[in-house]
């Protein structure tokens, strides 16, 4: 007897009661199939976190894209909807499906993230930072600042995460609702200024003037960790197509009293002594020695450390946009 399966694609010569076998155990296969348990929609929950993980996902790729999955799994499957323990293991699977499909590209120069949104991740990152930064500089010699740092640091903080229970999982992701909603913590606001407030201002001068032709001159404030007023000064138009700087040849300091008067008003707080100016990081002016076919060199930059590091591309880029 002659049995086609799969639509013709295969033939095979079999007995009939080997054929009748063939036939009951593929109709119980599909009856199976049919009634497989299938994975209930998305609840608003589970929603409400993949939305918040959706822009570090497209802004990433690789490797990186299986951490933010592995995130939003940790994250989301706890708020998942009734279901069988396999339907719950492979619920990751839905929250990839999701991602792909509601994710962008890659952004090939992405600019400075403005607007991010906290995650249980880097709420845990930021609160054990310091304990994190020891724990390698004990195990690895590598000191913050030092290029081996970023080298160990993806691989520690994996393992920090990896450490945390269901608890301290979901607490922390509270906590980055709760930062995401109401703002986050004085000590937390200080070091997000200690370690974004240059990069961000210095891009937002460079896009305005290179899509607009527009100059800024820019004065802050902020609270540090002690909850002292803190001012700083941002001008960059000297790094800008042969621009002046305004803060070398112009008497801006007049300026001040009128904005630590609208500071202390808006802070409610008092400046505890007179008022000290901080003027924006110096590596940004870094001078690169120009070689003999007129381009300017890199020196070695395996030593450096992250700031320089950062000085240096700058300069360099700069030597190009000013061709």
């Amino acid at each position: 007897m002659l049995v086609f399966v799969c639509s013709g694609l295969v033939s095979l010569n079999l007995s009939c009661k080997d054929a009748n076998y063939l036939n009951k155990h593929l109709s119980s296969m599909t009856e199976s199939d049919d009634e497989a348990p299938k994975q209930p929609p998305l609840n608003a929950e589970e929603l409400a976190v993949l939305e918040n993980y959706l822009e570090q996902w497209t802004s990433t790729s690789g490797q990186e894209r299986n951490v933010v999955w592995g995130d939003v799994t940790k994250e989301a499957r706890p708020q998942a909807p009734d279901m069988s323990a396999k339907l719950l293991r492979s619920r990751k699977d839905v929250y990839r499906k999701w991602l792909q499909n509601h994710g962008g590209k890659k952004d090939l120069k992405p600019p400075i993230k403005l607007g991010w949104k906290w995650t249980y991740r880097t709420v845990v990152e930021s609160l054990r930072k310091r304990e994190l930064l020891k724990k390698i500089e004990d195990e690895t010699g590598a000191k913050p600042g030092e290029p081996k740092m970023m080298h160990h640091h993806a691989k520690y903080l994996m393992e920090m995460e990896n450490s945390l229970t269901e608890k301290e999982v979901e607490e922390a992701a509270q906590m980055a609702a709760k930062w995401n909603q109401q703002g986050v913590p004085t000590e937390v606001q200080a070091d997000v200024v200690r370690r974004k407030s240059e990069d961000i201002l210095r891009y937002m001068a460079q896009e305005m003037f290179k899509k607009a032709g527009m100059r800024l001159f820019m004065m802050s404030v902020w609270k540090n960790e002690e909850g002292k007023l803190m001012v700083s000064s941002h001008d960059y138009n000297d790094e800008l197509r042969n621009g002046e700087s305004f803060m070398k040849t112009c008497d801006w300091q007049t300026i001040l009293p009128e904005w630590e008067g609208y500071v202390t008003k808006q802070f409610k707080t008092e400046f505890a002594d007179e008022p000290v100016v901080k003027k924006g990081r110096k590596d940004n002016t870094y001078t690169l020695e120009i070689g003999a076919d007129g381009l300017p060199v890199l020196p070695d930059h395996a030593e450096m450390d992250s700031n320089t590091r950062k000085a240096i591309v700058r300069a360099f880029l700069n030597w190009h946009y000013h061709m």
